[in-house]
């Protein structure tokens, strides 16, 4: 079994989280969240005579963010900020926001937290439908961003 610690259970369940997005309130429940990952790219350097290879840290590149939910209505703000930035085309910058997800235990209390800075949407998609399933209707919003860090 799993440990106590301060906040509850280890190790933590996967299922029990939140997501909040900077001045989009309400716009809270999502069925799930991908992309929590960042990777240090490296270019090899071959080192003569000695026939070593060195990986050396060449950028460090974020993972776009994808959240899942059930569709909603326009009223959303979270979709509302989606459609501006495809409606305005370009025109005037894109608005970002802060995007914060937390690991929650079993009293709701929050266990590990990242924030995702300077983010904006980079793709809205409905997800499939299918007449045979009997499934809710899910949209999939992919969001990029330039920093990721881990607060707990």
């Amino acid at each position: 079994m799993g440990e106590t610690q301060g906040n509850g259970e280890w190790p933590l369940p996967a299922f029990y989280f939140s997501v909040s997005i900077s001045g989009c309130a309400g716009d809270t429940a999502f069925q799930e969240v991908s992309g929590l990952e960042f990777r240090i790219d490296t270019e090899e350097y071959f080192e003569g005579g000695n026939n070593l290879v060195y990986h050396l840290p060449k950028s460090i590149k974020n993972s776009n963010l994808t959240l899942k939910r059930a569709v909603t209505d326009k009223t959303s703000k979270l979709l509302t900020w989606c459609l501006g930035i495809l409606d305005d085309q370009f025109s005037k910058p894109i608005p970002t926001k802060s995007v914060s997800i937390n690991l929650l235990n079993e009293n709701g209390v929050t266990c590990k937290s990242w924030t995702a800075s300077n983010a904006y949407p980079v793709k809205l998609k409905m997800e499939p439908f299918n007449s045979t399933k009997n499934d809710i209707a899910i949209e999939e919003i992919e969001i990029c961003f330039n920093h990721l860090k881990r607060n707990l």
